[in-house]
């Protein structure tokens, strides 16, 4: 992985088109970003998490990239950029994150639950991922999960139970497709079509589906960096009910990664040696 240190020319190329140590896309450089980053796919929740930071400081925004970084409340750096919607800008924030410094990388998103017993608002923490969107494709070509790494997972359950946020830990599905890849109908003439992808889903133990969560794995553990994911419930697709303010749902999700991420960089986190 080519590093942000190693791009500092004066003059960009099509193969690598960075400037002075600076990324296409995001907007900062190396000396803005902590080993920790969270990634919401939204850049409205950047600042939500700076309110639960101390010292945030925004970086700027460029197109769906959103980034800033504040202190932990036990004082650690912790960088947070949104990807926008899907794989390819999933892709390309955790590659220049990475190339600027950043080791870890958790997605804090929504979702839309597959199983009557998630209620709107609960967590998910991801172990794996499916779904074989595009993304993935290019960088782990073939049929098996991509799998979030164990010391984030670990971590991401003892912070939920501190904290007692209820929450399960399971399998997403990552698609390309928002509507019919999701079993939404769309309108075809006069008539109305939709898919049976919520009963298929189901019969492959998966709670639910979103957008980003397999390309983050796909990519991260590729490029050799920690990758975890917790998606609150902002729908339940068998209950057919919809959450309409997610902020609180939020809001405890970013204290759950928050505090993930303070147990990471404490100690060892009991249990994360059994996967």
């Amino acid at each position: 992985m080519v590093k942000a240190t190693e791009t500092g020319i004066k003059s960009r190329s099509a193969r690598l088109p960075w400037l002075d140590g600076h990324p296409p896309h995001l907007p900062c450089v190396a000396s803005d970003i902590a080993p920790d980053v969270l990634l919401p796919g939204d850049p409205g929740r950047v600042d939500m998490v700076m309110e639960q930071l101390s010292n945030a400081v925004l970086h700027g925004q460029k197109r769906e990239f959103r980034a800033a970084t504040g202190m932990t409340a036990h004082g650690r750096p912790v960088t947070v950029c949104s990807t926008g919607i899907g794989g390819p800008s999933t892709e390309i924030a955790t590659v220049e994150l990475s190339m600027l410094g950043a080791e870890r990388a958790i997605r804090i998103g929504g979702m839309g639950a597959l199983l009557p017993g998630m209620p709107l608002g609960s967590l998910l923490i991801v172990e794996s991922a499916t779904g074989h969107s595009g993304t993935r494709h290019v960088y782990s070509p073939g049929s098996s999960d991509e799998h979030a790494s164990p010391d984030i997972v670990a971590a991401l359950v003892q912070a939920a139970t501190i904290l007692q946020v209820p929450f399960r830990v399971g399998r997403i599905c990552t698609t390309d497709s928002y509507y019919l890849g999701q079993g939404r109908p769309i309108r075809l003439g006069d008539e109305t079509h939709e898919t049976d992808r919520i009963d298929y889903a189901r019969a492959q133990n998966i709670a639910g589906f979103e957008m980003e969560t397999e390309a983050l794995f796909a990519v991260g553990n590729k490029i050799g960096i920690q990758v975890g994911a917790v998606l609150a419930v902002h729908g339940n697709r068998v209950t057919d009910q919809w959450l309409e303010d997610y902020e609180p749902a939020q809001k405890r999700l970013i204290a759950v990664a928050c505090k993930a991420l303070d147990l990471l960089n404490q100690t060892v986190v009991p249990g994360s040696e059994h996967g």
